[in-house]
């Protein structure tokens, strides 16, 4: 596979190097030896693969990344460095980078580098091509390329087809839904029936009825027969959520679902037949459950025929700038608003935050940030006032697992120590008469690091006025 490539480092000869060791590999090549001319090159043209230095007069490789991952989510970008700066090098992989090289290298080592790279870039070439993936829909409306992502995908593609049984698993907010409906889409089902139900909001003999039916008189309140879900979904996918909360009673009757393809509605002494495709998810062990006594275990072996584990948002970190982009897209134009840009710092606390909500939380933060934004871009500020703030109504949801519990411990330290960062920039400013170089000495910080923190939390003097750069 021929790709473009451009390599980015202040040393002409390093540039040279790796292009001739390129083209002889039969790839297109362009260099540049600064960041501003990278970025430049960029705008002009598009390229597979971007070898970045990091340590650069102007711009530095951390930006480079930024603005490419950014602009450009589908470049594939490989870092080079030398050997007393590889743990920047391996940092840099949380904020979008692929691989990194230390320098000296030779020619073997990197081809072998630009071959991972061209198969990572094969990989989400697939994405496109086998999956039907597109910016404003994804993959049946999930967001993300990441290798995580393919996997999930690959897997959906394999069990569509099928009528098995399939358990998806993972923490609250990673799309399970979205899941269960992509399986259904590509399934011979499709054109039939589809139906999600969040077993937590019902009750067990409310749940019995919904899903079975009932008959007249079978309970207060049933005066006349009801058609269940089961019944009204013949042919087609039932999607139940949360199946950890399910009653043991109604597990039984589920499981003769399963194993007889058939059921019988509440207050009937007559079993229905039933054709459907089941589809199941939870957030909690059921393995553990079924040790406890509290899931029957011979339910658990016949949900957990294809289980398919979704990745936490945090360990696809690489998917955040293009799911940032496509919310940010979905709720500007349903608010009729042109919020269609972010600041490439607010970009990296959004990356940097771990998401105990997962996407379900990021998807409403940035409903947020369109709706209070002045401006057509989002700042950090932004972010800071969307994400830290600790006054006791941002705890929506009291933890059910130990899971839950550890996660919000994690948050409140993390949320705790940015609102202390920030009280400390302002009493050391108050003390200095808001001055910045008097401050930024007074805490023993660096000028440019203190002001870099001023702007992450948009300080400004207490009447509203900006503090002037003195």
């Amino acid at each position: 596979m021929q790709v473009k490539i451009l390599i980015v480092d202040d040393e002409p000869v390093i540039c040279q190097s790796c292009e001739k060791i390129f083209l002889r590999a039969g790839h297109l090549v362009k260099w540049a030896t600064s960041g501003k001319q990278a970025f430049k090159i960029l705008e002009e043209e598009q390229f597979d693969i971007v070898f970045t230095d990091l340590k650069m007069p102007d711009i530095g490789g951390m930006e480079v990344i930024r603005e490419v991952k950014f602009k450009y989510p589908d470049t594939i970008i490989v870092v080079i460095t030398g050997y007393a700066t590889i743990a920047s090098a391996v940092e840099t992989m949380r904020y979008g980078a692929y691989d990194y090289l230390p320098k000296p290298f030779t020619p073997n080592e990197l081809l072998a580098v630009l071959n991972k790279a061209i198969e990572r870039k094969k990989l989400i070439k697939t994405v496109g091509e086998k999956f039907n993936y597109t910016q404003s829909l994804g993959f049946e409306g999930i967001i993300g390329k990441s290798s995580q992502m393919c996997e999930i995908y690959t897997l959906i593609d394999k069990v569509a087809p099928t009528d098995s049984t399939v358990l998806i698993l993972g923490e609250s907010g990673t799309g399970k839904d979205l899941t269960a409906q992509a399986i259904h889409n590509r399934s011979n089902r499709k054109d039939k029936g589809y139906f999600a139900v969040d077993i937590s909001t019902l009750s067990g003999t409310l749940l019995e009825s919904e899903l079975f039916g009932h008959t007249k008189g079978s309970f207060t309140g049933a005066y006349s027969d009801k058609k269940g879900i089961f019944e009204a979904t013949d042919g087609g996918t039932i999607f139940l959520d949360e199946i950890g909360n399910l009653s043991l009673e109604v597990q039984a009757s589920l499981l003769r679902v399963i194993q007889e393809k058939e059921y019988i509605p509440v207050g009937s002494t007559v079993t229905k037949k039933v054709d459907v495709r089941l589809i199941f998810a939870t957030n909690q062990n059921l393995k553990k459950l079924a040790d406890e006594g509290s899931f029957r275990e011979d339910l658990y072996y016949r949900l957990n025929v294809f289980p398919i584990k979704l990745p936490a948002l945090r360990e696809r970190k690489e998917d955040i700038p293009e799911l940032v982009m496509f919310f940010l897209n979905k709720y500007s134009d349903s608010m009729n608003k042109s919020v269609n840009s972010i600041d490439l710092e607010a970009m990296d606390m959004l990356q940097n935050y771990h998401w105990p909500g997962n996407v379900r939380e990021l998807q409403h933060t940035i409903e947020r940030l369109v709706i209070i934004s002045e401006t057509n871009e989002i700042k950090p500020i932004d972010i800071t006032n969307a994400l830290y703030k600790s006054d006791r109504s941002s705890i929506s949801n009291i933890p059910k697992t130990i899971y839950d519990l550890n996660a919000l411990k994690k948050q409140i330290r993390e949320t705790s120590i940015f609102e202390i960062e920030k009280l400390f920039l302002i009493e050391a400013l108050k003390r200095n008469d808001w001055n910045i170089s008097h401050a930024a000495k007074d805490v023993s910080m660096q000028r440019p690091n203190f002001q870099t923190l001023m702007k992450k939390y948009g300080i400004k003097k207490p009447d509203g006025e900006e503090i002037e750069d003195n």
